[in-house]
């Protein structure tokens, strides 16, 4: 077998104009568009998909500027752009192309700076995500129908929990108290049974009450959100023995009831991937207002998990939390670590900002996990921040 001499060339020289020649063809091949600018911004190369984009003929593209076919990048942005751009190319971003015949379509841009002679020149990369746009809002059009019709559906089972079950409970316990109240009517030794058997009713009665407000938390219309949601967690703790960490501020007003509803069965749902999970002792929720902003945390320090797992294998409850959070425009973030607990992060931009009440110092009481607590704490008059730890 004959081997390569080291004095062999290791590759023919490629012609400028071949080189050049092989470009123009590789770009016109592509199904993205690219483009070359100087630094005003006033194009010099495009390709066919470029042409094909913007509706444009090449010569007539070849005449136009970056503000002209951008709405977003008017003269005194796009210096300002240029002059920020380093030697690395940019991270693409999304931005908008006007047509030729005026239609304004999403695009995806990527741009790197060129210099040749100390003459700086933009190289960019277009991307139409028109369809990509058009899958992201049927998508979130379909998630807003689902979750009505969820949220349609836990009405229903809430009204039928009530006025079926719970009036057909109801019935059974006045008729066991007025056979009760009868002489003679129960031997004296099937009294404990009778006891014991108003004891269940009890216990079922408020069974099915607590299922019919965590499916329809009517307290939203009456209390409002910051006490609906002082009152679910309170109840939920208590129900499952965690320890609690509590501190909110009054909110009325800041958010329509939809966005409410939305936002409380994020919170709901966090509670309940924790009795599911977790294996917690302690649970703390805040809530609070910082500027123009509606911040809710839900954190437990339970086991934990891998988040990354997680990513690929998001449970329903997850997904509709996500769902709704992007019904919000909210930030949702999940943070956990093995042993470490779970922190659940919502942050609620509130489209008008009001001014925020003054953050006093925060009410702290401690009561044992199983203790008696009252429905509807006493208000205090004026501004407040209000907390709560049970340990």
């Amino acid at each position: 077998m004959a081997l390569a001499s080291s004095h062999e060339p290791q590759g023919t020289p490629i012609h400028p104009a071949l080189d050049l020649s092989v470009f123009r063809q590789m770009a016109d091949m592509s199904n993205d568009a690219f483009f070359l600018t100087d630094s005003r911004g006033r194009f010099l190369y495009v390709n066919h998909r470029a042409v094909a984009l913007a509706g444009y003929s090449r010569q007539e593209i070849l005449n136009l500027r970056i503000p002209d076919v951008n709405p977003e990048f008017p003269p005194p942005r796009l210096a300002e752009f240029v002059a920020s751009l380093g030697k690395a190319p940019m991270a693409p971003f999304e931005t908008l192309l006007r047509r030729k015949d005026g239609v304004i379509s999403p695009i995806e841009l990527s741009v790197a700076r060129i210099e040749v002679t100390g003459a700086p020149y933009l190289f960019g990369v277009v991307r139409d995500i028109t369809e990509r746009k058009q899958l992201q809002a049927s998508r979130k059009s379909f998630a807003q129908r689902l979750l009505k019709t969820l949220e349609a559906e836990r009405q229903r089972v809430a009204r039928e929990l009530h006025d079926d079950v719970g009036q057909a409970v109801a019935t059974v316990g006045v008729l066991l108290h007025a056979l009760e109240q009868r002489p003679g009517a129960i031997a004296e030794e099937m009294r404990p049974a009778l006891t014991a058997m108003q004891g269940t009713i009890r216990q079922i009665t408020e069974s099915v009450a607590r299922l019919v407000r965590d499916h329809h938390p009517a307290e939203l219309l009456g209390l409002g959100f910051e006490e609906t949601l002082r009152a679910h967690v309170c109840e939920f703790t208590q129900r499952h023995e965690l320890e609690l960490r509590l501190a909110t501020v009054p909110v009325a007003g800041l958010l329509p009831p939809e966005q409410e509803l939305h936002l409380y069965r994020i919170v709901q749902e966090a509670l309940a991937n924790v009795a599911r999970h977790a294996q917690a002792r302690r649970v703390t929720v805040r809530l609070t207002r910082r500027g123009s902003t509606l911040l809710v945390v839900v954190r437990d320090d339970g086991v934990g998990f891998d988040t990354g797992a997680l990513q690929a294998g998001s449970g329903f409850g997850l997904v509709t939390m996500r769902e709704r959070a992007e019904i919000l425009g909210a930030e949702l973030s999940v943070r956990s670590a093995h042993d470490g607990g779970t922190e659940v992060r919502v942050t609620v931009p509130l489209a008008a900002a009001r001014p925020s009440p003054p953050a006093g110092a925060a009410t702290e009481a401690a009561t044992p996990p199983g203790a008696r607590r009252r429905r509807r704490p006493r208000r205090r008059p004026g501004p407040r921040r209000r907390g709560l730890a049970l340990v």
